[in-house]
């Protein structure tokens, strides 16, 4: 089974909602190794583990910055891991292929489970992927912040974009 190392071109794209205006923050230190083989990827999954370094990352200001870093507590807990535990519902269309994945969030000694909806390319040489899903934050034990006068909502919308190539 092929294994890939993610890494460069991989985000993170959290968009929190209000009811004036949303904030946008990007992390992009995203690493992983994946065994994924594209022939049985439909049937016999992936398996992966993806690490975030949550103290890389850019709210548009150094204001958001600071204060996320602050409320969250990035440098206490600087990596959340993702442990893919299935790869669902995949179809495939030569390279490209969209499936579910689901597994588990780890982060700040909390465990969610999570479902992402996405599509990619697995080829013999590279990866590439992308997906989406909505995350509450009070599950990872953490409250929406309040930007100024804005209080942010509770549920934000993820979207993951993966790169990588064979080991």
């Amino acid at each position: 089974m092929p294994r890939y190392t993610v890494g460069a071109g991989s985000k993170l794209v959290v968009k929190a909602r209000s009811s004036v205006h949303d904030t946008t923050t990007t992390w992009d230190t995203i690493s992983a190794e994946v065994d994924a083989d594209p022939d049985t990827l439909a049937t016999a999954g992936a398996k992966a583990t993806f690490t975030v370094d949550m103290t890389s990352f850019d709210a548009g200001d150094w204001l958001k910055n600071r204060k996320l870093k602050k409320d969250f507590e990035m440098e206490a807990h600087p990596k959340a891991v993702f442990e893919l535990t299935a790869v669902k519902d995949v179809v495939r269309d030569g390279a490209e292929f969209t499936a579910t994945a689901e597994g588990v969030l780890k982060w700040r000694g909390k465990e969610v489970p999570l479902v992402v909806q996405g599509k990619g390319t697995l080829d013999g040489g590279r990866l590439a992927a992308s997906g989406r899903f909505e995350l509450d934050i009070r599950k990872l034990g953490l409250e929406a912040p309040r930007f100024l006068m804005f209080k942010m909502e509770d549920v934000v919308a993820v979207d993951v974009t993966l790169a990588g190539r064979v080991a």
